[in-house]
């Protein structure tokens, strides 16, 4: 076993962009500290996923259908979370569904290829990389695939870590790749482009993440190259006592 498979065993799209966002929260993920299970923010956009991306599967059941199952994977899901959260944002997110539901649903409803699968998995190899890159395609039809991403504000032009998530699934899969962006009142959709030299990006930080991972067996040695801004919006509390931990912060 290798340095780097000490810590991680395959490349992810998320990991990648973690690695380039921030190091220190990274740094905290693959050292096992990273118990997130979810937000009432993150499950408010899993019911709307779980619904939108069934659409093309179930052309003969009705917006309200779909709105009334979003809302019953919520109140499901909410159930399973680690930590408690307060009541106002639960209501928030929940009262949200339906609009996002309903912003979505023309989109997926007129998709003209056929789907094939929700979350497919992919498993990259690439010669220059000695892990795999693994990840699932939110919707895979037949000659596309398409990624979806639920948002309070859209996005005026593709940002690059979802550029760098689609261009592995297009690499895998070989098929064109877009994504919706879904807010409240708007889904905007935009074709992924620029494939082979975003995945030239995508190689180079796997190769950094190899070399900074194999600095050393002792995850509090390369703990020590980089300092949490625990000042930062992304770190939970959870994510802080765990930081004091990992960083004897006192």
């Amino acid at each position: 076993m290798t340095k780097i498979e000490n810590y991680i065993q395959y490349f992810s799209a998320s990991t990648i962009n973690l690695f380039v966002r921030d190091k220190s929260k990274f740094i905290l993920k693959v050292a096992g500290y990273d118990d997130f299970n979810g937000n009432p923010s993150t499950l408010r956009g899993n019911a709307v996923e779980n619904q939108l991306l069934s659409v093309p599967f179930y052309k003969d059941k009705n917006i309200q259908e779909h709105i009334d199952d979003a809302l019953a994977f919520y109140s499901s899901e909410l159930l399973g979370l680690n930590q408690k959260f307060d009541e106002k944002k639960i209501e928030k997110e929940r009262a949200d569904i339906p609009h996002y539901v309903m912003s979505g649903f023309p989109t997926y409803y007129n998709i003209e290829d056929e789907p094939i699968k929700t979350q497919s998995k992919i498993e990259l190899k690439i010669d220059q990389l000695s892990l795999p890159l693994i990840g699932y395609i939110d919707l895979e039809c037949e000659n596309s695939i398409r990624d979806l991403k639920t948002t309070r504000a859209i996005p005026s032009a593709l940002p690059h870590s979802v550029a760098r998530q689609l261009a592995i699934y297009s690499t895998a899969t070989n098929k064109d790749a877009w994504v919706d962006y879904v807010s409240k009142k708007h889904c905007t959709t935009y074709r992924v482009g620029n494939i082979q030299n975003t995945m030239e990006e995508v190689i180079a930080i796997c190769q950094g993440i190899e070399k900074f991972l194999s600095i050393s067996d002792d995850i509090k040695e390369i703990a020590s190259m980089h300092y949490p801004n625990l000042d930062s919006w992304e770190w939970g509390q959870d994510d802080i006592n765990n930081a004091k931990k990992l960083w004897s912060i006192k």
